[in-house]
Parts: structure tokens; sequence; C-alpha cells
């Protein structure tokens, strides 16, 4: 149910769905209604007195013709009387029905809550549509939630009229026909019109407060409640109801492929597949198309198992024998490589076919849409719309096609993701990455579970908890990501809007036409708006208006003035990519953040796996903008419990020493980037020891317990951290912050920088901060160094000297 209030408490919308629908005792409506066209002489009586432009003598007329009939005047009790004075109804109803809609409106006029018509237009008397003595079949509804829709509808009708609340039964009547041609089921929805029915109290009203009335439409299910406040036998109904008819069925199909596609099942299983595809023939109007849809969600993977899970294609099937290279030089090839949608109109009329041309030309396919499934980007598959009536699907069925795409697109995503988290439970399950220095108390967890089973008491996993333990966290960020991310959205798209306006510009001297100064001013418009500010938005926006109103012209172009050929090919050489848009800044940007990540985390690595060597440790990174990483230490992380707190400083000394080393190596990177980032650096001292927990549900680790959270609270805001007092970043390229909570760090990590800025890692002047407060975050302090980016150092990295040989005789000392 879906309540929404419409501006006072007496004004409701109500949505139902079946599933609030109540079973109702009784067989039949439960008012009183009759037919009736005296609401018809009030509303022309009443238009004489309000509308002076109306043509009073026409309305005069229309009034007598009623009076003169004694068989259409007051209650109808036979609706075959209005038969027998058709001559006389079209009279009364052409200002209902206007002559020039008479042919293609769909409307009828029924009696009140009734869905029998008694007058029609030709075209809805050629659907067929009102007929019979049971509508619920055509509206997908039993009789049980027909009668009780129309009853509330009744009542909605009975709260305005007598007690001024309006309560709408927001939840329109859908019809469903089939095509006499096709014979594919259309549908229509109606809209019905109310102004010629009246409602009459039958005796005293009974009083309803407000407070009643809410309570009633709170329980607008409980029609039981409603008949005993306001008994039906009180009211009687009169006049007629218009029926008019909408074609909505592209809408509902549409509807129901986004419900049908939302099923984890649609496109994997025979059922889901062949109603997906019943419900395209209806959007198509084509009782004998073809569908088909194949998963690729790399090239790479094609001729993989993995890939055929999801394949249903018309020639690329699960057990087929065809692999990439069949598709080499087929129709095939530009959608999977290139992103392009392909019509073929005729099969048979291709100069050069393969083996995949002939294969579907074997299953009498003759016409054939191919189009790429694309989802963030990336084509993940291709779907097949095929045909054996040459021409039957064209270039304009591409249009109705691309509404439905991206629900293709997201189905056959989730289908993968389901499969990846199969894959992925698998390989949890059975093959879970534990960390060697822990994976001694994963496995005794595993025998204790044992030995649980089979003394038969509760099978639960017991958990896995190191306490004591102490956390040291570092970061390698990129300065401004965001910031430089949207710079190079921002320069591609200007450049684009550049080479699309050169060559407007071309054509315009010669084809003076107004429409390419409005697409002039258009570009320049677009221009100077992401000058100012890039939106979220704006990237779509500029690639929809030059793919959709510049690119579609270059052909005309070309043809007019072969002047416009050179800029044109220039623009399509700037978009010859998977993106098929300008893409020079944002490689740039990517290719140059990938290079910094993977320095960073190689050397990490190599480093990692060195001191691992010296005392064993938990370590962990994460690949962002940038690199950080979490390193846990502690007694209780190894099985023998054997720690002595000079392993914690050389730990700490070795961290220190890393981003050193880590900075430098960045800021020699800077002169081979395409885009030179720069890179700052941060550690975080904790004095305190910690615990954490195994979280079975996220398989990794993480803080326990409530006094141990707000480390990680800090870990997550400091990226942002600026100085007390000013606007000044904490973090600074080539430099490094080294944040504490506790005074204690000061005197160790001095002792440090005293060491490294004797080896020649780091200037001598050490700036002592205060951090400005974060949320739920204060008091936080750092020390800020400056690291040494030219001079040589007394130890060579690169020629051997390992980082925790030096630190491990410096907190020796």
């Amino acid at each position: 149910m879906n309540k929404k209030a419409k501006g006072s408490f007496h004004e409701t919308v109500i949505s139902i769905s079946n599933s609030d629908v109540p079973t109702l005792s009784m067989n039949d409506f439960p008012f009183k209604s009759t037919l009736s066209l005296e609401p018809l002489i009030t509303y022309w009586e009443g238009k004489l007195k309000t509308d002076p432009k109306c043509n009073a003598a026409r309305i005069r007329e229309l009034i007598q013709t009623l009076r003169n009939s004694q068989a259409l005047a007051g209650s109808i009790e036979d609706e075959a009387v209005m038969q027998q004075h058709l001559d006389t109804l079209n009279v009364l109803m052409g200002e209902i029905f206007p002559s020039a809609l008479w042919e293609n409106d769909i409307k009828a006029v029924t009696p009140p809550f009734s869905f029998h018509r008694f007058y029609a237009t030709p075209k809805l008397v050629e659907l067929d549509l009102l007929t019979g003595t049971d509508p619920s079949k055509r509206l997908a509804l039993d009789r049980k939630t027909l009668l009780y829709r129309l009853t509330l509808q009744a009542y909605t009708i009975i709260l305005a009229k007598f007690y001024n609340a309006n309560f709408v039964v927001d939840e329109p009547f859908v019809f469903t026909v089939h095509d006499k041609f096709t014979n594919l089921p259309r549908h229509y929805k109606v809209d019905i019109d109310l102004k010629f029915m009246e409602v009459k109290a039958r005796g005293e009203l009974a009083p309803l407060r407000a407070q009643q009335i809410n309570y009633l439409i709170n329980r607008y299910h409980d029609l039981d409640l409603w008949m005993q406040m306001l008994p039906p036998d009180n009211f009687e109904f009169s006049g007629f109801a218009i029926h008019d008819f909408t074609d909505v069925t592209m809408e509902e199909t549409i509807s129901s492929l986004r419900y049908d596609l939302l099923d984890r099942d649609s496109v994997s299983s025979e059922e889901g597949f062949l109603s997906l595809q019943e419900k395209l023939r209806v959007l198509f109007g084509l009782p004998g198309i073809q569908l088909g849809f194949a998963s690729c969600p790399d090239l790479r993977e094609f001729d993989t198992g993995y890939a055929r899970r999801i394949w249903k294609g018309l020639i690329l099937t699960h057990d087929c024998d065809l692999s990439l290279k069949d598709l080499g030089n087929s129709i095939y090839e530009p959608v999977l490589r290139e992103g392009h949608t392909v019509v073929v109109e005729d099969l048979q009329e291709l100069q050069h076919t393969t083996r995949i041309e002939q294969r579907l030309l074997e299953q009498s396919i003759r016409n054939l849409i191919i189009a790429p499934l694309q989802y963030e980007g990336k084509t993940l598959g291709l779907m097949e719309l095929a045909s054996p009536i040459p021409g039957e699907l064209n270039a304009l069925s591409t249009i109705r096609l691309k509404e439905i795409l991206p629900l293709f697109a997201l189905a056959i995503n989730r289908s993968l993701d389901e499969l990846r988290s199969s894959i992925q439970s698998i390989i949890k399950e059975k093959y879970t990455a534990i960390h060697p220095i822990v994976e001694w108390r994963f496995t005794q967890a595993a025998i204790n579970l044992l030995e649980k089973m089979e003394r038969n008491d509760s099978p639960e996993v017991e958990p896995i908890i190191f306490r004591d333990i102490y956390p040291l966290y570092g970061s390698s960020d990129i300065r401004s990501s965001a910031a430089e991310r949207n710079k190079a959205i921002q320069g591609d798209m200007l450049e684009q809007l550049v080479l699309a306006k050169e060559v407007i510009l071309t054509v315009k001297d010669k084809m003076p036409l107004p429409i390419l100064d409005e697409l002039i001013f258009k570009i320049d418009s677009l221009s100077q708006g992401i000058l100012h500010e890039l939106s979220s938005g704006d990237e779509v926006a500029i690639l929809d208006f030059l793919r959709s109103e510049i690119e579609p012209l270059f052909g005309y172009f070309a043809k007019k003035d072969p002047a416009s050929v050179k800029p044109i090919e220039e623009y399509r050489l700037a978009i010859n990519n998977p993106y098929k848009a300008v893409y020079n800044k944002r490689r740039a940007y990517e290719e140059s953040l990938f290079m910094i990540n993977e320095t960073i985390s190689g050397f990490l690595d190599r480093e990692e796996e060195k001191a691992q060597q010296i005392f064993p440790h938990y370590f962990e990174k994460y690949k962002t903008d940038g690199v950080e990483y979490n390193i846990y230490i502690g007694a209780s992380l190894l099985n023998t419990g054997s720690f002595q707190p000079i392993y914690l400083k050389n730990m700490r000394l070795w961290q220190l020493m890393l981003t050193c080393e880590i900075a430098r190596r960045t800021h020699k990177l800077r002169s081979s980037l395409k885009l030179p980032l720069e890179i700052t650096q941060l550690i975080l001292v904790h004095s305190d020891p910690i615990s954490i927990r195994y979280r079975l549900d996220e398989k990794k680790f993480d803080v326990d317990g409530a006094n141990n959270i707000s480390y990680e609270i800090i870990k997550k805001r400091l990226d942002k951290a600026t100085v007390r007092g000013s606007a000044e970043r904490l973090t600074q390229p080539g430099k490094i912050a080294i944040v504490y909570t506790q005074q204690g760090a000061v005197q160790e990590y001095m002792r440090y920088i005293h060491f490294l800025v004797a080896e020649g890692y780091i200037e001598e002047e050490v700036e002592q901060l205060e951090v400005e407060d974060l949320q739920g975050v204060q008091g936080l302090k750092a020390l800020r160094v400056t690291v040494n980016l030219i001079e040589e150092l007394r130890h060579n990295i690169d020629a051997g000297d390992e980082l925790l040989s030096i630190a491990r005789s410096a907190s020796l000392n």
C-alpha cells in the first residue's frame, strides 16, 4: 500500500495491491445504481447559467430532446431502450464525443460501476472492449477483487459528496485484448469520468467526525467496517460513466519486462527466457521474432564455460562449438569488439558471409538486429532479435530497443555477479586465503568445531580474536584525486566540443542554416557550463547531445561540403576508442594513477616480505587513489606467544623509513608520468594495544570492542584533516605527517627522526602541529617532517641494503 497526503488530512491517495484485498462475503455490488441521463440535463442547464459563450440555442434544443423522450427520461431500467433511440442518443452524446475525434478516440458510455457499454466509438467496438458478462478476465483480476475495488470507488464518491473528504483510489484499470491480426496481447488503460454520475442519500446521513473518517481511510481494506458505518442501503447512484481508453501496451510491456528481469532466473531458466521473448514480440508487435542473448564479461573469457553459463543466443548456445576467432569478420565482430549495434535487413543479400551467417540462414533467419549489452561503460554481452522476414526489423526498431537494453544489461550483470558469488563462495569455503601468521588459529578453531560436532554439541564456530596487539597504519594518497579526475573529464569534454564545433564552422558558410547557429550556441553554452563547474550529470548530457544531435549529421555534411571531411575525420579519430569519446586526459590520469599505485604496491610487497623474516606480523593493503595498509604485531598472533617491545620499535622505525622511500620513489616517478600527480604520506601512531576479531560475514579482521573503535574512526577521517586554526591540509606533498594521540609517542618518534636526518632520509626541520577536530575525533596532534627528495642516502635500497636491517640496528642502539 502506498498512502500519500495531498494537502490536508482529509485528502488521501491509496494504491491497492492484490495482497491488500479482503475476502468479500457478498455476491453482488452492494449499492443500488441505475442508468439515467438526468445528470446530463443538469450539466447542460448549469452550462447555460455559467458559460455565456456557449451555444445556448443548441443546448436548449438538446435539453428539450431529452425532455420529449419519455423512454430516456428518469431511470432507465432496460439498456435496450438506448439502442431503440440511437439517433437521439447520437445527438445527445455529440457534446461529449466531438465529431473530429470520433473515429480515433477509444471511448464508451456505461451505467454506473459497470463495464457493459451502451454507447461507444467505432474504434472501441473494433477492439472489442467492454463486451461480455465478466470483465474481470480482461482486467487480470478475480471477480472478488473487481467487486472490492468498485465498492471502494463508490465509497470515495460518498466521502467526497457528503463528508468533504477526498479519498482517491490511485489504481487504474488496465484491459488486455488480443490483436486480431497478430494475436498478440495489447493493453489499454481506462480513465473513468464520473462527472455525469450522482449519489443521493436515502434517509438521514450518519454523522462522521474527522477522526472517524481517518479511521476508515486507514482501514480501507476492511469493507465490513465501512458497510457498518456507512450502510450501502443509505445511498443510491444514478447517471452514467464515460470510459476513455489509452493504449499503454509499450508502458505495460516494459514495466512487465522490468519486473521479470528482476527475477534471478529470468535470463537463466527456459521458462523465463520464453516469457521475455513473448513480451518482446508484444513490444514490437511482431509475433514471429526470436530473442537471443549471450554474456561475454571479458573477451578473454569468451571461450570459457564461465561466459557460456548465460548463453541463450541464436547460435551462441551453451553447447555450441564456436570460439571467439569464429566470429572474426562476421556480423558479430563489431558488436563484441567495438560496442556497435548491427542491423542486417536481409542476410541473403550479404556479399561476404562466414560460417556464422550460414548457420543463421540454416535456421531460416533472414533479418537480424545484434546490440551490445553495456553496464557501467563495459560490454557484458549481446542481445539478438531475429525474424524470418527480410526488413521486418530495421533501424527504426533500434529506437524502441534502446529502452530495454539497459534492463537486459542489468539482468545479465546480476546473473554474472551471482555466478561470481557462487565461484567465490566455493573458494572461500574450501580455499579461503588465510594469512600464514594466523593460520594456526583457524586450524585450532576448525578442530574445536569438529570435536563439538562429534559430541553433538552446538556446532557454532568459535570467535577468533587476537588481543593486545599493536596496530600500524600508513597511507600514500593522491593529492586532490577527485579534483584531478574532474579536471581530466573537463578537459576531454572541452576538446570533444571544440572538435564538434570545428565541423559545424566548416560547413556553416556553404550551408547558411539557422539551426547550425543554434548548435554552435549550444556547444558554446555547454563549454562555458563545464568551465565554470563540472556537475555529476554533465558528462552524460554532453555525450548524449553530441551522439544524438551532432554525429548523425556528419554523413550529410560530408556529401554537401567536401571541406568538412577533414574535421569530421579528426573528430572520429579522437573518439576512436572503446568509450567512443575523447579520452586523452582521463587516460593520462588513469595511467599515471596506475603507475603510482603499482610502484608503491610493488615496493611495499618486496619490503614487507623481508620484514616477515625478521618478525612475523599481520599485513594487509588496499589500492584506492593511492595505497593504504594495516600492520598488526603482537604476542597473541603467534602460536609461540613470544614477543618483545623491541620488535614494535623496530617495526615503527621500518615503517617511517619505508614511507620516506615511497615518497622518494614516487617523486622520481613524476617526470615519467603523463599527468604529474602529487603524493602525500601519512602514518598513524596508536600507542595502546587493541583487539581484532575475524568477521565471518565479511571474511576479514576488524577492531573488536567499543574502546578500539576510535582507532578505526581516526583512520577513516584523517585524509581530510587540517592544521588547527587554518585551512591547510595536514598531509602535504614531499612531507610525512605522523599523527599521534598520546604525548609519549613524541619522544619515541623524535629519536627515529634524528636517526633518519643523519641517514639523509629527511630534513632537519620538524613541525609540531595540532590537528583540527574531526567529527567524533578530538585532541589529535602530529609531527610533520620533510623528506629529502634530492640527496643520496647513506644506504642504497636498490643496491641491496635492506630497510629492516638498518631499522633493527638503529632500534638496538
